[in-house]
């Protein structure tokens, strides 16, 4: 189990990376974008993403 869960983060943790790395330029302009919209907007897309997510690790099992 717990292996599973070390693997999850390791996979997040390099996806954010390569992100970082590949292109940064494009992060800091989703990050202006992003701070154009409205709070609500944030929680609302944060909110799809997390549901997504959630579907995505049930469709998974």
């Amino acid at each position: 189990m717990i292996d599973k869960i070390l693997f999850g983060f390791a996979a997040v943790m390099i996806s954010e990376g390569l992100v970082y790395l590949l292109a940064p330029h494009a992060l800091e302009t989703l990050l202006k974008t992003l701070k154009t919209l409205s709070i609500s907007a944030r929680r609302q897309m944060g909110a799809l993403l997390c549901m997504a997510g959630c579907i995505l690790l049930a469709l998974s099992l």
